[in-house]
């Protein structure tokens, strides 16, 4: 009985590993993080220092009223304190040009600021005395500046004036039209600048300043003020230019935005959860991106997602990683041991695109700015396998165990323990008495005298059966074609190749005694 509870336990073993096998463990997924920072909107002067503007040269061509009138009010005393700090703020790889104009237009400094204003200051005239207020020539002198090879792409002319047009005789602009005012807007509309800009500042309530108009297309006028007030007028011009070179910088980033890339896995997902790791890309060259309110929709009803809100800040051409669980419920198990589930899906990732310089993008740079979230819409296809195989095949491996265990029982019903001896008398007429246990005893020289080789077993007609007999198999030379085979019953004797086989078969009596039951006497 021991080996049998061994057998069983054994087989046992082997059906809770088939189970094992068919229930799929809990895969453990590393949750990958992006860096989540909600960015505070950065300045003006963030946005250009990060662009680098003053490596960005811009020319400045400014046009200097220095008629006698110029003299009133100290106006001209104004102006150049007023340059002063304008000149300070330029960078150095910048390119100004001074003109003074009246009864004629001269270039009194053409190149670098330099560190120090007051050299350049130093060169305009000590005061103000001309005549007559040639605004003509001041214009084709700065138009005359512009077209010079090598003169920087980002251009800005600023005119300080007082008077209206008042040229000498023998001016080319006798009149504030004419011939030579439409060659200057031809010339300057052949110019080839990235970006040009044109600004005149009347210095008292009506002068000729609006006649830079006609030639430079979109000059600004700015309002007549107070002299006092000069210094806020340059501003203008000076921050016009540097939002030329922000934007000479940024090209085409203002209309880059996110690239979503779904991993490879996307294509084909199970049942459960799923977690895919979503890469968002910046387009951008320059401008930082921040990702928020993060969302992914299912176009169907049996499938849930699940994704961080973020923000999610991500630098000038770089990437973050966001966890997107994908949790799908295809149904209940079918009868079936295989039937598959497969259904196509469509997953959409949403999402705010922002940035920290947006305010400054669509403010001082006027620009527009939306950038776009590409690529968040991907198909997928969903299966997963719903028959019942695992419990096909527990039910399998539990009737095998049941065969199994009733054939060991049949066998060893069928083949039960020899018990009792066996009475041997030899061909030579030697007799020896050989007790009987376990399932097979040999019958050799040693155990039984015998030459040659022997083997004695017990054996029932059918399961049901309750009688018992040895099969005997002996063979005097030992070969297996000289072996004879035969049956002996209790109290029998048999007779195999010359020797003489006597079974005395033990059986349990009422009291537990062992009585023995003898064969017939000789």
């Amino acid at each position: 009985m021991g080996t049998l509870r061994r057998t069983v336990a054994g087989l046992a073993a082997a059906l809770l590993a088939a189970l094992a096998v068919c229930v799929p463990a809990n895969p453990a997924y590393a949750v990958p993080t992006a860096r989540e920072v909600r960015a505070a909107p950065a300045t003006t002067d963030e946005v250009y220092t990060a662009l680098g503007i003053d490596e960005v040269a811009a020319g400045y061509v400014v046009l200097i009223d220095v008629s006698g009138s110029m003299r009133d009010g100290g106006r001209y005393e104004q102006v150049k304190r007023s340059l002063r700090a304008f000149l300070a703020a330029l960078a150095p790889d910048d390119r100004v040009t001074l003109v003074t104009f009246a009864d004629s237009a001269r270039v009194v400094h053409d190149g670098p600021p330099g560190r120090s204003p007051d050299r350049l200051l130093a060169k305009l005239p000590r005061t103000a005395d001309g005549r007559y207020t040639d605004i003509g020539a001041a214009i084709e002198a700065s138009v005359r500046q512009l077209s010079r090879a090598g003169t920087p792409q980002i251009a800005t002319v600023v005119m300080l004036t007082d008077g209206r047009h008042d040229p000498p005789t023998g001016s080319p602009y006798p009149f504030e039209q004419g011939y030579s005012w439409k060659q200057l807007a031809a010339s300057v509309r052949s110019l080839k600048k990235t970006a040009l800009s044109a600004y005149a500042v009347p210095l008292t309530g009506s002068t000729g300043a609006p006649l830079l108009a006609t030639v430079y297309p979109g000059a600004r006028i700015l309002a007549p003020t107070s002299i006092n007030r000069l210094g806020a007028q340059l501003e203008q011009p000076k921050a016009a230019a540097r939002a030329a070179k922000a934007r000479s910088l940024l090209g085409t980033d203002a209309t880059r935005g996110v690239e979503v890339v779904w991993p490879a896995g996307t294509g084909r997902l199970g049942a459960g959860p799923t977690r895919l790791q979503v890469r968002l890309r910046s387009t951008t060259t320059k401008v930082p991106l921040v990702v928020g309110r993060l969302a992914v929709r299912s176009d169907r009803p049996d499938l849930r997602v699940t994704v961080p809100d973020g923000p999610i800040e991500l630098p000038p051409g770089g990437s973050a990683t966001v966890p997107v669980t994908v949790d799908w419920d295809p149904g209940p198990r079918r009868v079936a041991p295989l039937s598959t589930v497969t259904v196509d899906t469509t997953l959409t990732l949403t999402g705010e695109v922002t940035s920290s310089w947006s305010d400054v993008l669509t403010g001082p740079l006027g620009l527009s700015f939306a950038p776009p979230l590409d690529g968040g819409v991907t198909k997928g296809t969903l299966s997963a396998q719903r028959g019942s195989l695992r419990w096909w095949t527990a039910g399998a491996v539990a009737l095998l165990v049941l065969i199994a265990v009733a054939a060991v029982a049949r066998r060893r019903r069928l083949h039960p323990h020899l018990t009792g001896t066996l009475d041997v008398r030899t061909p030579d007429g030697e007799e020896r008495r050989l007790p009987l246990a376990g399932r097979r005893v040999a019958l050799t020289a040693d155990s039984a005298g015998l030459p040659g080789y022997g083997e004695v077993t017990a054996n029932r007609a059918s399961v049901g059966s309750a009688a018992i007999r040895l099969v005997i198999r002996y063979s005097r030379d030992g070969t297996t074609t000289g072996r004879e085979v035969g049956t002996c019953g209790p109290g029998e004797t048999v007779e195999l190749a010359g020797a003489a086989f006597s079974w005395h078969a033990a059986e349990q009596v009422g009291d537990g005694r062992v009585a023995s039951v003898l064969g017939p006497s000789r």
